[in-house]
């Protein structure tokens, strides 16, 4: 194989792998977390801390 077409071939796989990085940061960076599907309680508590702080903003 010639230098160059080895050296193209290898900034493509660096390339790829650096996109395909780059992407997972990105889609984990707007969905911080489980998202709830593990099983913690992420719903309920969400749900306690909005009544908690809908009733603060009733009693101000």
């Amino acid at each position: 194989m010639s230098p160059e077409i080895q050296t193209l071939l290898a900034l493509a796989a660096v390339a790829t792998a650096a996109a395909w990085l780059i992407g997972r940061w990105y889609a984990n960076r707007k969905r911080p977390g489980c998202g709830g599907a593990c099983g913690c309680p992420t719903d309920e508590l969400k749900a306690k801390v909005r009544s908690r702080s809908e009733a603060a903003k009733m009693g101000s």
